[in-house]
């Protein structure tokens, strides 16, 4: 999965730009109600992002000029991907961000958020379609995933992620298959999964997200 998948084009992005004021841009971002925007020039070039904390404290603690330009206020001018990075790459550098700016030939694009890289760890745990949701744990790290799938032929996978990743000797898994299965039915899965070496850690049951 690339960037290109989840971003927002920058035509739904509120943006500040280096022409205006320090009052202008306070202005904006007030009114947006974000704590950070991004900021380009007047070629939509990307200098990087502003918060309202810096410009609260310019204005009101520092005295600062209002009038006076934001490039002094601006933040994170390195930190952009473009929109084909990978998802892990994104995952990796929205950590201390309150979004990614995607940029292309210099020019900003549009962002990342983090809401956008949530709904595909939910998607990941199938909280957008429902279903039964177990974690369970292999002895075997090696081999796990393929023993996995062929003990659940025949089921309906919605999500599927691993957990403790270069363990060589245990590893979690965590899937999510369809509802509609009875009691009786969940507790022959159950039983089938267990035979098959696999220990079931947690059971849980999502609902599906409207």
């Amino acid at each position: 999965m690339l960037v290109r998948d989840l971003y927002l084009p920058k035509q739904e992005v509120v943006i500040a730009n280096t022409e205006q004021t320090v009052i202008e841009v306070f202005n904006t971002i007030k009114a947006s109600g974000y704590r950070c925007i991004p900021v380009v020039d007047q070629d939509e070039v990307y200098k990087g992002m502003i918060y309202k904390v810096h410009l609260i404290e310019y204005l009101y603690e520092e005295n600062g000029d209002k009038d006076a330009s934001i490039d002094h206020l601006l933040k994170h001018q390195e930190a952009f991907i473009s929109e084909r990075s990978s998802f892990l790459n994104a995952l990796i550098s929205i950590k201390a961000l309150p979004f990614l700016s995607v940029v292309e030939n210099d020019k900003l694009i549009g962002i990342l958020t983090h809401n956008r890289v949530e709904s595909v760890l939910e998607d990941a745990f199938g909280l957008q379609t429902g279903g039964i949701n177990i974690t369970l744990s292999s002895a075997e790290a090696k081999g796990m995933i393929e023993k996995l799938t062929k003990t659940l032929r025949g089921e309906n996978i919605e999500g599927m992620f691993t957990l403790d990743n270069g363990s060589v000797l245990a590893r979690r898994v965590v899937i999510t298959i369809e509802h509609g299965k009875t009691e009786a039915e969940l507790e022959k899965l159950k039983d089938k999964l267990e035979k098959g070496g696999f220990r079931i850690l947690h059971i849980d049951m999502i609902e599906k997200s409207e």
